[in-house]
C-alpha cells in the first residue's frame, strides 16, 4: 500500500473546508515515457527512447502540477540532476523538476537546492533515504545512488500535500510499479496519516459543522462580540471571507450526540465553499448536556489545531484561511472558558464551577440553567488542567491565533478586557491546578474512579508543570505527582501489569504509562524505570498479534475497545516511541490502528483526503448509513470476538469527551511520521510557536 496515495494536506480541503468535499475515490495517473535531453551537462550521450510503453505511478503525482505525463529517460547516464524549489504547484517553487526520471541501476541523482518556495528537504517514501530537515539554501545538494531496480518515490516533508513529489524508475519499468496497492503493507507512515485525517474529521465536525453543543453567538452580547472579531479576524488573515458558509460553531459541545445528517450535504455552494447549515445532526437526540470533560476536550483538540496550522501558514495556500481558523478556535476556547469558569467575567458564576471555587460539577443543562449532577470528579479536572495548561501555553508565547485580534482572556489579569473584571488565562490555570491538588488527593483519585484516573491526572499535572505561574505551583504539582506515581506503585503487580483500572486493560497500561512519561518532563522527576514495566506488560502480554489488536484483559473472549480505551493506548504507544523509541512499537501502533479503526469500525467514515482504495477503510459518509449518510467521526464502542475473528461495532453513540480525547493523541502520535507537528504531545515542547 502506497501511504502517500493519501490526499495528504489536499489543501482545498484541510479542517472544515474539505467535509465530504468530492465523493469520488482518488484518480489514478500513468506517465508516458519519451525521449527527453537532459538539462545536466554530463560526458555521457543523450538519452534515447528505449523506452516504451507507460508507467504507472497510480495517483502519485494526483496534485503535481508540473508533471505532465512526462517520466525523463536517463537511462545511459551515470548521473542526473534534479532541481528543487523549481516553478509549479500552487503558483510557487513547490516542485521538482523533472518529477520524474527513468535511470539505469548504479545511476547517482543529484538533487540540487534553487532556494525558492521556503525550505525542502527530499524524502524516499519508502524510507530508503532523506536529505535531512528541510533547508532553503541555494545551492545545496543531496544525492543517491540507485542500485537496484524498481520505482521510488520520494517528496519534500514540507509540501508533499501540495503537490511537491516525484519519482525515480530504475531498470526495467514495471518493476516496482503500483497501480495499486503495489503490495506495500500498512506502515507507521500510512497509520499516522490515517490517524491525522481522522483526528481533524473529528474535531472540525463537532466544533465548527455538527451543531451539537451550545451555539456561538448564543445571545445579543455574543452577537456584538462576534460583530466586532470577526472582520478583524478576517483583516489579520488577509482573507475576505470565512471558509465555511453558515458555519455550526459551537464553543461548549454537549456530551453525546447523532452523527446522521438530517438533510442532503451540500458540499459545494454558489460561492464554491461547503454550506455548514447543511450538515448539522438532529439536536433532538443529542444530549443537551455539556461537561467538564466535553468542553476541555473538545477546545484542547482546537487549540492545538491552531498551533498546526500557524507551524504551516507559509505552506497553506490562503483560499483555506489558516490564520483565521487558528483566530476562530482560540477564540472560541476562549469564550468556552468564560462560560465554563468565569461567565461573563462574575468569578463564580461559572457554568460548570461551584461558587466562587475552580471546582468543576459534573454535568449542566445550558437550555435550563439547571445543574444535572455536582458531583466533582477527577477525569473532569484532568480535562480542563490538560486543556487550560495548553491555553496557558497559547497565551503566554505569542501564537497568532490568540494575540490577533485582542485576546478575550488577557496575557495578563488587571491589562484591558473585553471581560469585566479581567481574569488571565495564567491564573485560571493556576487556579484550578490548586484547586484539584487540594480537592483529590492521589490515593483519592484512584479510590474514587480507578488507576487509569492517577495516569490521566499524571498526564494533566505533566502539561501544567512547564506552565505553572510560580515556584510554589512548580514545587506543589511535583510533590503531587510524586504521590500519584506512588499510588501507581501500590497498585503494580510484578509483571508489570496496573491493577483496579478500567475494564479494558490495556487502556489502563497506556494511560498510566503516558501519565509517568509526560510526569517525568518535570525537573527532578524521573518514571521511567516505572514506565517502561508499565508499557512492557502492554505491548508483551497483552498485543494479540493474531487479531491484530491489544487484549482487553488476559483470557479475554472479546475484546471491547471504547474510544477513550483507544486513546489511552494510542497515547501509551506514542510515549513509548516518542520517549523511548522502543523497537517494534511503530509496526504495533500500525497493525493496531488498521485493525481496530478501519477494520473494527471505531472510524464510522471518512473523506476523501484519506481514501486509499483498500478494502477494510471506512465508507465515505453517504455510504455510512441512515438517509443521507453521517459524519466521519468516531464510534463509542467496538468488540473483537477471538472466537469467530470478526469485529462489531457495539455502540454507535458519538460520546463527545471520549471521540475528543482521542482525537489528541491521534494528532500526537499522527504527525507524518514525526515530521508534521512539533512536540508528539510531549509536556512543554510545542509550546513555542515556529517563527
Amino acid at each position: 500500500m502506497d501511504p502517500q496515495r493519501r490526499r495528504v494536506l489536499q489543501l482545498g480541503g484541510i479542517a472544515a473546508t474539505s467535509l465530504l468535499a468530492g465523493c469520488s475515490a482518488l484518480t489514478a495517473g500513468s506517465g508516458e515515457v519519451t525521449p527527453t535531453e537532459t538539462e545536466t551537462e554530463t560526458d555521457t550521450a543523450t538519452p534515447t527512447a528505449t523506452a516504451t510503453g507507460t508507467i504507472d505511478y497510480g495517483d502519485w503525482f494526483a496534485q503535481t502540477d508540473n508533471f505532465d505525463g512526462t517520466t525523463v529517460d536517463a537511462r545511459g547516464q551515470d548521473s542526473l540532476t534534479v532541481t528543487v524549489g523549481a516553478e509549479g504547484n500552487s503558483g510557487g517553487a513547490f516542485a521538482f523538476d523533472p518529477p520524474a526520471v527513468h535511470v539505469d541501476p548504479g545511476t547517482t541523482v543529484t538533487w540540487e537546492w534553487t532556494g525558492n518556495g521556503g525550505s525542502h528537504n527530499v524524502v524516499a517514501e519508502d524510507g530508503s533515504f532523506r536529505s535531512g530537515d528541510p533547508t532553503d539554501e541555494a545551492g545545496h545538494t543531496f544525492e543517491h545512488t540507485f542500485d537496484s531496480e524498481g520505482m521510488v518515490k520520494y517528496f519534500c516533508d514540507p509540501h508533499r500535500g501540495i503537490g511537491m513529489r516525484g519519482a525515480v524508475v530504475v531498470g526495467d519499468s514495471s518493476a516496482g510499479g503500483d497501480g495499486g496497492d503495489g503490495g506495500q503493507q500498512y506502515d507507521w507512515q500510512a497509520a499516522t496519516f490515517d490517524s491525522y485525517w481522522y483526528s481533524l474529521y473529528n474535531m472540525s465536525t463537532n466544533i465548527a459543522m455538527s451543531g451539537n453543543g451550545v451555539p456561538f453567538p448564543l445571545n445579543e452580547q455574543m452577537q456584538q462580540l462576534a460583530d466586532q472579531r470577526l472582520p478583524a479576524m478576517l483583516a489579520n488573515a488577509d482573507v475576505d471571507r470565512p471558509p465555511i458558509a453558515n458555519p455550526n460553531l459551537s464553543f461548549a459541545a454537549f456530551t453525546e450526540g447523532d452523527p446522521h445528517f438530517t438533510q442532503q450535504p451540500v458540499l459545494e455552494d454558489d460561492s464554491g465553499r461547503p454550506d455548514a447549515s447543511t450538515l448539522a445532526w438532529d439536536k433532538s437526540k443529542a444530549s443537551g448536556v455539556v461537561s467538564p470533560s466535553s468542553l476541555a476536550w473538545t477546545h484542547l483538540k482546537g487549540v492545538t489545531w491552531a498551533k498546526n496550522f500557524q507551524a504551516h501558514f507559509d505552506i497553506l495556500p490562503g483560499e483555506i484561511a489558516p490564520k483565521f481558523r487558528a483566530q476562530l478556535l482560540s477564540t472560541l476556547a476562549q469564550v468556552g472558558i468564560n462560560a465554563a469558569i468565569l461567565s461573563g467575567g462574575s468569578r463564580g458564576n461559572g457554568a460548570l464551577t461551584h461558587g466562587d471555587s475552580f471546582e468543576f460539577l459534573s454535568e449542566y443543562r445550558p437550555s435550563e440553567g439547571r445543574i444535572e449532577d455536582e458531583t466533582r470528579r477527577p477525569h473532569h479536572h484532568a480535562a480542563m488542567l490538560w486543556f487550560l495548561s495548553d491555553m496557558t501555553s497559547l497565551a503566554q508565547n505569542g501564537w497568532f491565533g490568540y494575540v490577533n485580534p485582542r485576546p478575550l482572556l488577557p496575557r495578563e489579569a488587571g491589562a484591558d478586557a473585553v471581560f469585566d473584571p479581567p481574569v488571565g488565562i495564567q491564573e485560571i490555570a493556576d487556579g484550578v491546578a490548586g484547586t484539584t491538588m487540594e480537592l483529590f488527593s492521589p490515593e483519592d483519585v484512584a479510590q474514587q474512579e480507578s488507576t487509569r484516573s492517577v495516569g490521566l491526572m499524571l498526564a494533566a499535572a505533566g502539561y501544567y508543570g512547564p506552565q505553572a505561574g510560580s515556584s510554589d505551583s512548580r514545587a506543589a504539582v511535583t510533590e503531587y505527582v510524586d504521590g500519584l506515581a506512588r499510588v501507581v506503585r501500590d497498585n503494580l503487580a510484578g509483571n508489570g501489569m496496573v491493577e483496579n483500572g478500567a475494564a479494558n486493560q490495556a487502556a489502563t497500561q497506556g494511560i498510566v504509562a503516558q501519565g509517568l512519561l509526560w510526569a517525568s518532563q518535570l525537573d527532578g522527576v524521573d518514571y521511567t524505570d516505572t514506565a517502561a514495566d508499565v508499557l512492557g506488560y502492554m505491548t508483551d502480554t497483552l498485543w494479540d498479534d493474531d487479531a491484530g489488536t491489544f487484549a482487553s484483559g488476559p483470557g479475554a473472549d472479546t475484546y471491547a475497545i471504547t474510544a477513550r480505551d483507544a486513546g489511552d493506548i494510542t497515547g501509551g504507544l506514542n510515549a513509548a516511541d516518542a520517549v523511548f523509541g522502543t523497537s517494534g512499537v511503530r509496526e504495533t501502533f500500525a497493525r493496531f490502528f488498521d485493525e481496530t479503526f478501519n477494520t473494527g469500525g471505531l472510524q464510522r467514515a471518512q473523506r476523501p483526503p484519506s481514501v486509499n482504495g483498500r478494502d477494510n477503510e471506512p465508507p465515505l459518509p453517504p455510504a455510512a448509513g441512515g438517509e443521507f449518510g453521517q459524519a466521519a467521526v468516531y464510534n463509542a464502542e467496538v468488540a473483537y470476538d477471538t472466537g469467530s475473528g470478526s469485529w462489531s461495532v457495539t455502540d454507535d453513540t458519538f460520546r463527545t469527551a471520549d471521540a475528543l480525547y482521542l482525537a489528541n493523541q491521534d494528532i500526537w502520535v499522527g504527525n507524518w511520521a514525526g515530521d508534521f507537528y512539533q512536540g508528539r504531545g510531549v509536556p512543554g515542547q510545542s509550546d513555542s510557536p515556529p517563527n
